[in-house]
């Protein structure tokens, strides 16, 4: 049971945010009030509503769900083949010459160069998959390389003194000291894939997707379901992120138990 003391600190955050987020929708209204213009930027109460007449709709929760796959098999798929990768090149240093220029040539490519050659040869469908795993990938990668490279050479020596075999080495030592840098550019990189798996579907326009919904408001002109489906992604986006982060805070407060 946590104690009182530790309770009042987080509602004050709470109250803090609330406050915040409250000032902008108050600004965004008398913006919109100003402008006059719902095509160019509708109210606050405008894009709510149109937001609550897409929820009892089962095209939407299917869009929702369209995406929400795609981007957790890019992200699994990615976060799987950095650690693989980072692992053979931390091994290997054959390995570590031919794959890092590669992969620093993909962090630095505009995710919308990788869209467009990605159509040439997938389907649309798969396209965005392909995209959220590229932004991904680098991101746990160089987190993965460079915190294997940073682990306490004492350490190393002290298994080795013990008689740690690899198997044991790497369990207790290089993994204990890899895991909190791992943590956090997984986290980062939620974020990342999400926003390259949208931005993929905008311009492929695959069947059930959020950012084909995001083409074809745009299209329509219809403004408040153009931020209808953005304020959903954004929901989205921070729900991920935050249930990512308390796995992990889960999954740490395990390991020290």
């Amino acid at each position: 049971m946590k104690r009182p003391d530790a309770i009042r600190p987080r509602a004050r955050v709470l109250l803090e945010r609330a406050g915040v987020l409250l000032l902008y929708l108050l600004v965004w209204a008398i913006a919109a009030r100003a402008v006059d213009v719902p095509l160019l930027l509708p109210s606050p109460a405008a894009v709510l509503a149109r937001l609550l007449s897409l929820l009892p709709q089962n095209t939407f929760w299917l869009t929702l769900g369209g995406t929400l796959l795609r981007t957790l098999y890019a992200y699994a798929l990615g976060v799987v083949l950095a650690v693989l990768l980072a692992a053979l090149c931390c091994r290997f240093r054959a390995a570590d010459l031919l794959l890092s220029p590669l992969l620093s040539a993909v962090r630095a490519t505009p995710v919308t160069s990788f869209i467009v050659l990605a159509l040439v040869w997938l389907s649309s469908a798969r396209v965005p998959v392909l995209t959220g795993l590229l932004m991904t990938l680098p991101v746990v990668y160089s987190a993965v390389v460079q915190a294997v490279r940073a682990v306490d050479s004492r350490l190393l020596e002290m298994a080795r003194v013990h008689g740690f075999g690899p198997g044991r080495t790497l369990r207790h030592v290089v993994v204990p000291s890899v895991l909190p840098a791992f943590t956090q550019s997984c986290l980062a990189a939620i974020g990342l894939c999400w926003k390259a798996v949208v931005a993929a579907e905008v311009i492929g326009v695959p069947k059930l997707a959020v950012g084909s919904r995001l083409y074809e408001a745009k299209i329509y002109l219809e403004t408040d379901s153009l931020l209808a489906w953005t304020l959903t992604i954004v929901l989205l986006s921070v729900l991920l992120e935050a249930l990512l982060r308390r796995a992990a805070r889960r999954f740490a407060e395990v390991r020290h138990d």
